[in-house]
């Protein structure tokens, strides 16, 4: 006979089974017609980050949602100004917020921004890359990183950040265009394993 103690440990490891085994539906919402380079290297960037630390992403988007796919958890990401290479935003030494997750009384909400705009003004290079689908790839990228970011504090339900790696809360634009950029290890082993 299985004790009280033994049947809640196993309840946990099969709960974080099924947890680990269910990807985050991510729904995404852009304000202005994105280059599909950017988009693609955005959700692979992103989708590389998380899934090193177990999480993995099915992508939708907010246009196409019939309400007929059940997610244990989802996020809905709104992806406002151009994520395309124009040409036309002036460089900025300016500190820019580049995303956001809604707070409410403490409470951390499925629902996240990116600032392609903010973005595409620290990267001057990318914006104005001769070689268009290059820079939109390389655009996609970072903005993959700020994706990434986001929804560390979406699904994770958390406000917290690291004093170092993609879960600080300030990133140098040298840190965001890097070979390598993700989060450290101890960011996820500080969160409940309920929602990993």
């Amino acid at each position: 006979m299985l004790r009280l103690p033994v049947l809640g440990g196993l309840l946990t490891l099969l709960a974080r089974v099924l947890m680990a085994a269910s990807p985050v539906g991510v729904y995404l919402d852009f304000d202005e017609p994105p280059s599909n380079a950017a988009v693609e290297a955005m959700q692979k960037e992103a989708s590389s980050i998380l899934e090193r630390v177990g999480i993995r992403i099915a992508w939708r988007l907010v246009s196409e949602n019939r309400g007929n796919e059940p997610f244990e958890r989802l996020v809905v990401v709104k992806l406002t100004g151009g994520c395309v290479c124009g040409g036309f935003l002036p460089r900025t030494r300016e500190t820019l917020v580049l995303g956001t997750t809604a707070v409410d009384s403490g409470r951390v909400l499925p629902y996240s921004q990116v600032r392609c705009d903010a973005v595409r003004r620290l990267l001057p290079e990318i914006e104005y890359a001769a070689d268009r689908r290059l820079g939109e790839a390389a655009l996609g990228r970072v903005l993959g990183r700020v994706l990434a970011h986001e929804l560390y504090h979406a699904v994770l339900g958390t406000v917290h950040h690291a004093a170092s790696g993609l879960a600080k809360g300030f990133q140098t634009t040298d840190e965001l265009k890097s070979d390598e950029f993700s989060f450290d290890g101890a960011d996820w082993e500080l969160q409940p394993a309920a929602v990993r």
